[in-house]
């Protein structure tokens, strides 16, 4: 389930863009990495506008009546990044042609109109909250890839369902076993198993249960 939201959060960027409702396309959407460091390392430079889900943590529980499960309020945030080599102000604002060089800023307020009150289909028991946004601070590697980062953080609830309770088992009342004796055992040996019981056992347990 969580993984499946931080996945619709993305898809609905996407959608929306593809809708041509933002004016742009994305070029980087994906699952926010462990040490985002390394990755813009190992990425190179990065091609923005750029946007990754990722989750923060669960919030105080309620046992829900039916199957449903445990419902929890859950909090996510998703990053958005905008890169402009001039300077950091353009970075942020953007170009003078917002579709081709939009800023950071444009991108979080955008990004926040896709997601409030989406219900992300039928992921969630109450459509998504805006907790909040902030700019991330920039690290050495995103000023040298002139990288201007909003955090915007999610609300919502999610219920969790529960496992299907295991069936009853038959009532075990009554056991019983053949024992085969080596090295002179009698045991028919049939084309295929199993091959016990035999007709004539060399031992016999029976042991039946009381009902």
């Amino acid at each position: 389930m969580i993984g499946a939201v931080e996945n619709a959060m993305i898809a609905a960027l996407k959608a929306a863009a593809d809708a041509g409702t933002l004016g742009y396309a994305w070029r980087t959407l994906d699952s926010y990495p462990d040490d985002f460091d390394a990755y813009l390392k190992e990425k190179g430079q990065l091609r923005t506008p750029a946007a990754w889900a990722v989750f923060l943590g669960l919030g105080d529980g309620i046992d829900l009546a039916d199957d449903a499960g445990p419902e929890f309020e859950a909090r996510f945030a998703l990053i958005v990044a905008a890169k402009n080599l001039r300077n950091e102000t353009a970075s942020r604002h953007g170009g003078v042609d917002t579709a081709a060089e939009p800023g950071s800023y444009q991108l979080a307020e955008d990004a926040i109109r896709v997601l409030s009150r989406n219900a992300l289909g039928d992921l969630l028991t109450g459509p998504l909250k805006i907790g909040g946004a902030r700019l991330v601070a920039r690290s050495p590697e995103l000023r040298t890839q002139g990288l201007s980062l909003m955090a915007i953080e999610c609300k919502c609830r999610i219920a969790l369902g529960q496992f299907a309770a295991p069936a009853e088992p038959d009532a075990f009342l009554t056991l019983h076993a053949d024992w085969d004796i080596p090295p002179f055992g009698n045991v028919t040996i049939a084309p295929e198993p199993p091959y016990l019981p035999a007709a004539t056992p060399d031992a016999e347990d029976l042991v039946e249960l009381p009902q």
